[in-house]
């Protein structure tokens, strides 16, 4: 028997794994994105998964999972594409017949986002020299058989374009993140972040991923340091390389997250957007109070406590039936209840909160009103990062307790 033919039963014996449900350990949800708004569940065995690409491999090597099937969300790539990928990892084999031109480019796509470096260089090749063949077919004589061991003129990969997600990092507890956030944190070639995203979080990242971190935006170096992460971005993106900027809390709630993206749009670069848990919905949630209640706050308003260059922003007038959430206004928190209660009529007995590190351990929350609220910090102290809420919610559960 010759070597291709034990080859091709070896191939064949392991494809039979595909339709063997009882020793799987992987599940693979496809889809659910605007272009194909179907999510497909496939099954799989982690081994081959991550023998075949380098994208499963990280993923599941940093799955702290314990449970014994393994769940991976592939929300980017439609359910039919997945199918023809998953078939190859198998069984080493692709057919082209009858494949247009776009449904080849959607394959590249899938197989360049999964790292499937062989099969992203034989349909670039298959591209280049318009070739109609099968992969690996068992008829050795047959002349649109081509192995991807002999693939030639490969296409340079200088020409793949970058792409970025801005994503939500939540208010620090990495078990606040959204499955899509972990996600894209595990597939990303670069990850950019600044010193507001939790230790915790970035511990998430793969110890292979490059990290860039920004210094410290002070009111004096903000603006050099968010170009300095814009410019980190683009070069990276025009190298091709899959780039995730890291925001604290959601990218679009005062995060200049609206700026980044339109930076990235004018280069030719569109984002995709990942929410967050904001702090200013869960600082007040995890201090047991709620931003709405019936009978005591129908409407809830989040501010900025930091106005453009270091400024104290406008006060919001006081109305008895909103709860007020202030982000970035710890640290001049004396200017803004002063403000509250000259410039926005609040009562001087309004209660309000200043929660600090809100989702982590040592969460602490100093309870008082917004006319002594400044001097019990000054004599208690105050550990950034801090969410200050105001107003009559803040002490509805805590009358019941």
């Amino acid at each position: 028997m010759s070597n291709n033919k034990l080859l091709s039963n070896f191939s064949l014996r392991i494809g039979k794994l595909l339709d063997d449900d009882d020793e799987f350990n992987t599940t693979i949800f496809v889809g659910g994105n605007k272009s194909s708004s179907i999510i497909k569940t496939f099954k799989a065995h982690s081994i081959l998964l991550k023998i075949n690409s380098s994208y499963f491999e990280n993923v599941l090597k940093n799955d702290n999972n314990n449970e014994y099937t393994k769940k991976i969300y592939l929300e980017n790539i439609s359910p039919p594409v997945f199918e023809v990928i998953l078939k190859f990892m198998y069984t080493g084999k692709i057919s082209m017949e009858n494949r247009t031109r776009d449904d080849i480019i959607e394959l590249l796509e899938a197989a360049e986002e999964l790292k499937l470096d062989e099969l992203s260089e034989f349909l670039q090749d298959h591209l280049m020299q318009k070739k109609d063949c099968v992969i690996n077919d068992n008829n050795d004589n047959n002349d649109n058989t081509q192995n991807l061991c002999h693939v030639t003129n490969k296409l340079s990969h200088s020409n793949k374009r970058g792409n970025i997600r801005l994503v939500g990092a939540g208010p620090g507890d990495p078990k606040l993140l959204t499955l899509s956030a972990y996600q894209a944190i595990q597939e990303a070639d670069l990850i950019l972040s600044d010193k507001l995203v939790s230790e915790e979080v970035l511990e998430l990242i793969p110890k292979h991923t490059e990290v860039f971190i920004a210094a410290k935006k002070f009111c004096a170096n903000v603006e050099a340091a968010q170009a300095e992460l814009n410019r980190v971005g683009l070069d990276a993106l025009n190298l091709g390389k899959y780039v995730v900027r890291l925001k604290q809390g959601d990218p679009f709630l005062f995060g200049r997250g609206g700026e980044e993206f339109l930076f990235y749009q004018s280069h030719g670069y569109i984002p995709q957007v990942i929410p967050g848990v904001s702090s200013c919905m869960s600082a007040p949630l995890l201090a047991n109070i709620p931003v709405t209640h019936r009978g005591v706050a129908s409407q809830f308003l989040v501010c900025t406590g930091t106005g453009k260059k270091n400024t104290i922003p406008e006060i919001p007038a006081y109305n008895p039936i909103r709860t007020t959430v202030f982000l970035m206004a710890c640290h001049r928190i004396r200017d803004i209840t002063k403000d509250l209660m000259e410039k926005g009529n609040y009562p001087s007995d309004c209660p309000c909160v200043v929660i600090e590190k809100a989702s982590f351990m040592d969460q602490r929350e100093i309870r008082g009103t917004v006319s002594t609220i400044a001097d019990i910090i000054d004599r208690e102290g105050h550990t950034p990062p801090g969410t200050f809420v105001v107003g009559h919610a803040c002490t509805v559960l805590s009358k019941q307790l």
